[in-house]
């Protein structure tokens, strides 16, 4: 489990979040975004496709969608596509987790840097983060898209720019994940980590155990950190 804030400053200074998953109930949106488009062109999705996409740059899971199943359609169809199914639900329906919001107050509060390292497009995150009343609790927002060299998390660069803005070690910061190949990538970089339940970003139960085992911290809700 994940020790209480007031136990973990003396651990780190910086925690990096990821948001599908993690802060946002929203991978079930984009799990279904998959679904209907797959299935309009006679295709299912598979737990290895979602495994794949879940943790990369939309316009690499665009390229890799078009080129597994040998699609006519561009990579930039696909990307509008997905986009005009996912806009509206980020814009107007895409809750925080339970207990994230306050969590991320008593963080806060508590002196921590805080960032979001994201596959999620900046467009999205505004409007969501707008609309929840939390854009103006990070330090830094980071995102796939905007660093074209990353090409996924499996990798750390993405979490070691993102520390580097924060002017944080890796040692002394906290990755938060629901996926289990973006805690992998954060591991390699020397980073804590810490596994968040999702029924999508782990997949089964199987890897929940898994990522449960292979972390420095885990939990399945937000709520269960928020001291009195």
């Amino acid at each position: 489990m994940l020790p209480l804030l007031s136990e973990i400053k003396q651990k780190a200074d910086a925690l990096i979040f990821d948001i599908d998953g993690t802060l946002l109930d929203s991978m079930t949106v984009w799990n279904q975004a998959d679904i209907v488009f797959l299935n309009s062109r006679g295709f299912e999705v598979t737990p290895d496709y979602t495994d794949y996409v879940k943790s990369a740059r939309i316009e690499d899971a665009a390229v890799y969608t078009k080129e597994r199943f040998g699609l006519p359609d561009t990579p930039e169809s696909i990307m509008n596509e997905w986009n005009a199914f996912v806009d509206h639900a980020y814009a107007y329906e895409v809750p925080l987790k339970d207990g994230a919001y306050e969590y991320l107050a008593a963080a806060r509060a508590a002196g921590f840097k805080t960032a979001c390292a994201t596959a999620l497009t900046p467009r999205n995150i505004r409007s969501a983060f707008t609309r929840l009343g939390i854009l103006g609790m990070f330090d830094s927002i980071v995102t796939l898209s905007g660093l074209p060299g990353f090409p996924d998390k499996s990798r750390p660069d993405i979490f070691l720019h993102t520390a580097s803005l924060l002017s944080s070690l890796p040692s002394r910061t906290i990755v938060f994940e629901d996926v289990p190949a973006a805690l992998s990538g954060a591991s390699k970089g020397g980073f804590m980590t810490c596994a968040v339940k999702d029924p999508v970003g782990a997949g089964s139960e199987r890897s929940w155990v898994s990522m449960t085992e292979d972390s420095d911290y885990f939990f399945t809700s937000w709520r269960e950190l928020i001291e009195d």
